[in-house]
């Protein structure tokens, strides 16, 4: 606060020649002055004090007023600007009355929210820290799921035409994609786990961890067999450590023949398997059974499909995650209609430059909303009669 007069002294200045200078004046010059000049300049002063006391008393009054409302408004200004004065002495109390006791108030007021902001700044500091081990944390669990889960890369050394699109909601997921080959032939599929984030992805590591139990020699041809097996695993995993919860995973798998692709088994517990055929599309229903929940039976049975495949047909496969979005014009999900056109419009055109359609079908029907889950989803065109690279 800058320095100056205080409101004693410049009311002091106001009334000095007034109260001091008239009255000295009148009584070292009385003498030189008759009786009746005397009483003339003395009524002339009464005359112009009270003409002058009403001015000077305003005056006076504003002086004090605007004196201190000034110092209270520069003093809330400089807490505006975050100037809080806490390293000087507050406001001294030897002034009585409303304005020095609002501008102690005031001082304080700067002081208890320097303390605060001083505390905040603290906060967003370990709040800072925190955000950033957190954050490295979970890109160092998104490397361990990568590497633990089947590789997509792989996918184009077993199907030349084909496409694989993992897009995970946060930096880790519950999708699952895999690929798994056995003596026989090759088993792939798409799983979709409860849960989406943390949680999402320590249940894919257990599905994975369940059908990486299984011995697919024993399941040739039989995906079926292969899901009731990592059911089986992962559902007394689950109940042994939480009890009966309500987790799981969807799936579906197929297999195919390493010596003929012209047919394929398929196996789903709650996940279709489309067929695109001459531009018309083919849903193959699954069994309505999850994988891991307590409410499927430990000894549940998962029926397999066999589906004759010609050449050019594609095979699609996903999760919820893709059709379940919220978005458009009146914010409904996005369905499976766009889905089969796109499908159907995949015929003849190489899958990989067909994957950047299906995202942004899927991107501009989300438009702003926030995204719902993970998305996995595989096309896949087989070579009929000459089998696969297993």
């Amino acid at each position: 606060m800058k320095a100056g007069l205080g409101t004693p002294a410049k009311l002091g200045l106001i009334l000095f020649p007034f109260v001091v200078v008239a009255p000295l004046g009148l009584m070292f010059g009385h003498a030189a002055l008759d009786e009746a000049t005397l009483k003339a300049v003395l009524a002339g002063y009464v005359t112009l004090g009270v003409i002058l006391y009403y001015p000077l008393v305003r005056l006076a009054g504003k002086s004090i007023v605007f004196d201190q409302v000034g110092r209270l408004v520069d003093s809330c200004m400089r807490i505006k600007q975050g100037c809080y004065d806490t390293a000087t002495a507050p406001p001294a109390r030897g002034e009585s009355g409303d304005f020095p006791g609002l501008a102690r108030q005031i001082y304080w007021l700067g002081h208890a929210v320097a303390v605060r902001e001083r505390r905040l700044n603290d906060t967003l500091v370990n709040l800072e820290t925190a955000r950033r081990q957190i954050e490295s944390s979970i890109d160092y669990a998104a490397r361990i799921q990568r590497a633990f889960l089947s590789d997509p890369a792989e996918l184009a050394s077993v199907f030349p035409d084909s496409f694989v699109w993992w897009d995970q909601r946060d930096v880790v997921g519950g999708d699952v994609f895999f690929l798994a080959k056995s003596a026989g032939g090759v088993f792939l599929g798409i799983g979709d786990c409860t849960g989406h984030g943390v949680p999402g992805a320590f249940m894919t590591l257990i599905a994975k961890a369940a059908l990486d139990r299984v011995r697919l020699e024993r399941f040739e041809g039989d995906p079926g067999g292969v899901l009731a097996e990592a059911h089986r695993y992962m559902r007394r995993w689950l109940i042994a450590e939480g009890g009966e919860v309500d987790d799981g995973m969807d799936m579906g798998l197929v297999y195919f023949d390493a010596d003929d692709a012209s047919r394929l088994v398929y196996a789903g517990a709650r996940r279709p398997l489309w067929v695109e055929r001459g531009g018309e599309v083919e849903e193959i229903g699954a069994d309505r059974l999850g994988l891991g929940y307590a409410k499927t039976p430990e000894d549940a049975v998962f029926a397999n499909v066999a589906v004759e495949l010609a050449a050019g047909d594609t095979l699609f496969l996903f999760s919820d995650g893709l059709t379940d979005q919220i978005g458009g014009v009146r914010g409904l999900p996005l369905g499976k209609k766009p889905l089969r056109q796109w499908l159907a419009e995949a015929a003849g055109a190489p899958l990989v430059e067909r994957r950047q359609a299906l995202v942004t079908i899927f991107e501009n029907h989300r438009g702003r909303a926030s995204r719902r889950d993970d998305v996995a989803a595989l096309a896949v065109r087989p070579v009929a009669k000459q089998g696969v690279n297993a």
